[in-house]
């Protein structure tokens, strides 16, 4: 069976030959490929060729995806530092507001204009033009988002005294997700656009439960309802660092069944499985300190533990790392994922 037809049996809820194996090889490819970060990140033929080469080198499952880490701050009005020297490297972020006043003043720029919609459309043509017919928007989160607005210590600090400014600031948030929302399904249709969303601001080593049903979830609901409103589907979500007391929040989303959901290492994944739905693609979780600093031996093992607990739920099991993939994850270690998924993932 090849790569297409496995995922497409996934999502369909079809038999599949064995477990996939996603990577989120995207910096990484990079890196394999030497190329520089303003290479990587603003060169869309090279980095889309950059991850198909790594995808096929190494038996991964997925398609290539755009990634500029914090790149929505290009669009919200701040900016990004990115090295043209050495192979790719995380950038800097300068976000746009560094105090009450500016959070005061703040309004949204003219969004459609914003170089990070841009790159994110140029990367999903390019994808079209070989082949892809799925396009993820981002469902943020929008806490995210703001954190791209502002420094991460100073959100800190205004979720405990500045609760009217935050919730300012989320509700622009949300306009800033679905004006870009808009902008993808003008151009590629609400059916063949799925939604995305990332949480790791609300993950609590950074915030309690409490905080996060105040100020995460209603706004996490308006996306997923407005994106509902625009002929959305299907969603998909990341389960950042520690939300294990966030859990039974996520249900409010009322994802569909068959929802992929992905997760930290720091979230047992039969937790997450029981509390969101055994019928949902369960995926994850390889841990990031293992790929970059353990022996493939390790890597195998903790693989190979994963699948044994996974390989079985009901909904479909895939194995990724824990987040997005290390830049300095070493090669051989990600081998032997795939190479676990070969010998303990196989359904037939």
């Amino acid at each position: 069976m090849d790569s297409k037809t496995r995922m497409n049996n996934l999502y369909m809820g079809k038999a599949i030959d064995r477990i996939p194996f996603i990577a989120s090889a995207t910096m990484f490819a990079g890196r394999l490929e030497n190329l520089t970060s303003e290479d990587f990140y603003y060169n869309i033929e090279k980095s889309y060729l950059a991850q198909a080469k790594v995808i096929k080198e190494i038996g991964c499952d997925g398609s290539p995806c755009y990634d500029l880490p914090n790149g929505e701050v290009l669009d919200l009005g701040g900016s990004l530092t990115v090295s043209k020297t050495g192979t790719v490297s995380l950038p800097k972020s300068n976000p746009p507001i560094k105090c009450i006043e500016d959070a005061v003043k703040y309004e949204l720029p003219d969004i459609k204009k914003g170089m990070f919609l841009k790159k994110r459309i140029e990367f999903a043509k390019f994808a079209a033009d070989r082949g892809q017919r799925s396009f993820s928007i981002s469902a943020g989160s929008p806490l995210t988002m703001v954190g791209s607005m502002v420094e991460t210590s100073l959100l800190m600090k205004w979720l405990i005294k500045e609760g009217k400014l935050v919730h300012k600031l989320l509700d622009l948030a949300v306009e800033y997700l679905l004006t870009a929302a808009d902008v993808f399904i003008e151009e590629f249709g609400s059916k063949n656009c799925s939604a995305s969303s990332n949480y790791p601001f609300e993950n609590n080593d950074l915030i309690s439960p409490k905080t996060f049903e105040k100020f995460a979830l209603p706004y996490m609901l308006k996306v997923h309802e407005g994106l509902r409103e625009r002929g959305v589907r299907d969603f998909s979500i990341h389960l950042c660092g520690n939300q294990n007391k966030n859990l039974e929040f996520f249900k409010e989303l009322k994802l569909n069944k068959g929802s992929f959901i992905s997760s930290d290492e720091k979230n047992p994944l039969e937790k997450v499985a029981e509390v969101l739905g055994e019928d949902n693609i369960i995926a994850g979780n390889v841990s990031s300190n293992l790929l970059i600093g353990d022996s493939p031996g390790k890597v195998y093992e903790a693989s190979v533990n994963i699948i044994k607990k996974m390989k079985y739920n009901k909904g479909g099991f895939v194995l990724m790392p824990s987040c997005d993939l290390p830049i300095d994850t070493k090669l051989d270690n990600l081998k032997m994922m795939y190479k676990a998924c070969l010998d303990y993932g196989k359904y037939q």
